[in-house]
């Protein structure tokens, strides 16, 4: 049995979110591994293997030289999950585009993992070692740039995209990949809002992951995470990368969780 260590921002320990990489931890436990939870950079523990889960945008670089204590470190080269890193449809005022767009932030999950850190960093009189962005609660849509409001453009750390939805003959879909090491999940939600969430979905179905997004996952170097994107027209868009992604409580049936965490297994060979 194997020694994995899961190595979190200092400032994790008082967030308190379902993360999926903790359900994972107690599965292994119980086939025999032994895990940590660490929190910060001081007194690593020794292991076999670490997967980085600094819920932040950006790694601090602090936390990017943790990789070099351990033989094998997941996500160790995924230390940037900012828009620009992946998205091929960012606009600037001038972009010849004539359809609609929407408003995002930089920051991973429209900032909210920097201003939560954030505030615990305050409450606790700790300096932060990274600067919290603008916060988005929902994704406006426009019609088109013009429509876009000044201020958007005049603000650091938000972004504007091209609006390329995929819709059925009904709804509004999103496919969403999940992935460790060998073991994946791959589903489409539906739902007749725009933006399609876990909590607006009306229906999802298991759907096969296309080789483009396979070739993301290798080019970003993601060992364990997920992927949000859609198809348009004949184009497979890539909207979102996460590498410490929470789940939805199930509460009851068989949760795809299970299988999800043997990808481990893969990683320790």
């Amino acid at each position: 049995m194997a020694t994995i260590v899961i190595l979190e921002h200092a400032l994790q320990r008082d967030v308190g979110l379902p993360y999926m990489m903790h359900a994972f931890a107690g599965h292994w436990r119980r086939r025999g591994h032994r895990v940590h939870l660490h929190h910060g950079v001081e007194d690593v523990p020794a292991g076999d293997l670490a997967v980085m889960h600094v819920d932040l945008t950006v790694v601090p670089q602090a936390y990017r030289a943790l990789a070099g204590r351990y033989a094998r470190v997941l996500n160790a080269g995924v230390t940037d999950v900012s828009k620009s890193r992946f998205s091929r449809d960012l606009l600037d005022r001038y972009t010849d585009w004539i359809g609609p767009v929407i408003v995002k932030t930089e920051a991973n999950y429209g900032g909210k993992p920097e201003q939560l850190l954030g505030m615990i960093a305050e409450q606790s009189g700790v300096r932060a070692d990274f600067t919290p962005g603008p916060v988005a609660e929902s994704y406006p849509i426009y019609a088109s740039l013009r429509e876009v409001p000044e201020e958007v453009w005049r603000t650091a750390g938000v972004v504007v995209e091209r609006f390329l939805p995929e819709r059925d003959a009904e709804d509004y879909c999103l496919r969403v990949w999940t992935f460790l090491g060998d073991r994946e999940r791959s589903v489409r939600w539906r739902a007749a809002d725009p933006i399609v969430k876990a909590n607006n979905m009306t229906g999802r179905d298991l759907v096969e992951v296309p080789a483009e997004m396979r070739a993301w996952r290798q080019r970003l170097g993601f060992d364990f995470g997920k992927f949000d994107y859609v198809r348009y027209g004949e184009r497979w868009v890539l909207l979102d990368v996460n590498r410490t992604p929470s789940y939805p409580r199930a509460s009851s049936g068989p949760n795809p969780l299970d299988a999800l965490s043997e990808g481990i297994e893969s990683c320790l060979r």
